[in-house]
C-alpha cells in the first residue's frame, strides 16, 4: 500500500473518525476556566442518552458510591468536572464506535479488551492513591483506538497485518510497521490530538506499548501498558491480542512493587462484568 504516516491516515478519514459535536462542546468547556459545573451539566443534559449511559456508570460497582447519584449535577460535585468529562468521553466513544463490523475482527473481543484495560488502569491509579483515577480508565480504554482507525480505513491491510502476525507468530505492532509503515499506537496518539484531547491521554495512546518513550505522563502510560497486559491474560473473550510482557521499568515509574500484580487482577475480576455490562453490553442489546 502506499505509505502514508499516521497523521496522514487521520486527516484523510476525519468523516469516519469524527466525535459528536456535542463532545467537543463539552471538551472545550471542562478546559474553559469561565465556566461552571451548571453549565456542563446543562451541555450533557442535551443528550438524555448520553445522560442515562454516564449516570449508569457512576452508579456501577466500579465507582462504588456508598449512595446512588441520581443527577448530573450530582456527580460533578462528586467526582468533578474534568473526572466526568472523562467518563463522557469514554461512554461517548464507545456508543460512538460500537456498531462497526466484524469484518476485520470480533468488535465484542475489541471492546471486551479495551474494557478491561480501562478497568486494570483505574485499578492501578487506586493503588496510586491518585484523586483522579477515572483517567487512567479512560487512557486505558481508548488505548487501541488507532486499531479501529486502520480498521475501518484500510480493511485488507488490516486483515493481513492479523494473519500474518498470528501465522508466524509476530509482534503486531512490528508487522503494521512493515505494511503501513506506522503502528495503531501511533494512529491513537494522532486521533486523540485531532480530538484535542488532554495530552494525559494521548501519550498512553501513543506509548503504551513502550511506557519508557513518555515524557510528560509517564505515569499514566505505564499504567496502561501493565493494565493492558492484564487484559490480554484474562480469559476469552477478551485475550485474543498482542502478548507482550510487562516491561521491568514500568513499575518503578508507578513506585509499586510487582508483588502486587496478583492482587490488581484480583480485583479487575471481581468489578469486570459489571463495568462490561455498563460500559458496553448494555450500548449493544
Amino acid at each position: 500500500m502506499s505509505r502514508l504516516t499516521a497523521k496522514d491516515l487521520i486527516n484523510d478519514s476525519l468523516e469516519l473518525v469524527s466525535l459528536p459535536d456535542l463532545i467537543h462542546r463539552i471538551n472545550l468547556k471542562v478546559e474553559d476556566p469561565d465556566s461552571s459545573a451548571v453549565e456542563i451539566g446543562q451541555l450533557i443534559g442535551e443528550d438524555p442518552a448520553l445522560t442515562t449511559r454516564l449516570l449508569k456508570v457512576v452508579n456501577s460497582p466500579m465507582f462504588g458510591f456508598p449512595s446512588r447519584i441520581d443527577t448530573i449535577s450530582m456527580a460533578i460535585t462528586i467526582l468533578g468536572m474534568r473526572q466526568l468529562r472523562d467518563l463522557v468521553l469514554a461512554t461517548a466513544v464507545v456508543g460512538q464506535f460500537h456498531t462497526l463490523t466484524d469484518e476485520v475482527v470480533d468488535m465484542e473481543t475489541f471492546w471486551c479488551h479495551s474494557v478491561c484495560t480501562g478497568v486494570a488502569a483505574k485499578v492501578i491509579g487506586q493503588h496510586l492513591k491518585d484523586n483522579n483515577s477515572e483517567r487512567f480508565f479512560v487512557a486505558g480504554l481508548l488505548h487501541d483506538i488507532g486499531k479501529l482507525v486502520m480498521y475501518v480505513t484500510h480493511p485488507d491491510a488490516s486483515k493481513q497485518v492479523i494473519e500474518l502476525a498470528d501465522d508466524k507468530d509476530l509482534d503486531k505492532s512490528s508487522v503494521e510497521k512493515s505494511i503501513f509503515g506506522f503502528s495503531h499506537a501511533e494512529v491513537g496518539g494522532e486521533l486523540l490530538s485531532h480530538w484535542q484531547l488532554p495530552e494525559s491521554l494521548i501519550e498512553p495512546a501513543r506509548y503504551h506499548h513502550h511506557p519508557i518513550r513518555a515524557t510528560r505522563f509517564a505515569t499514566e502510560t505505564a499504567a496502561v501498558h501493565i493494565a493492558d497486559t492484564i487484559a490480554n491474560n484474562i480469559q476469552s473473550p477478551i485475550s485474543l491480542d498482542d502478548d507482550n510482557p510487562i516491561e521491568a521499568i514500568t513499575w518503578p515509574i508507578l513506585g509499586l512493587e510487582s508483588s502486587l500484580l496478583e492482587q490488581i487482577h484480583e480485583e479487575v475480576y471481581e468489578i469486570l462484568d459489571d463495568s462490561l455490562k455498563v460500559l458496553y453490553y448494555s450500548q449493544v442489546a
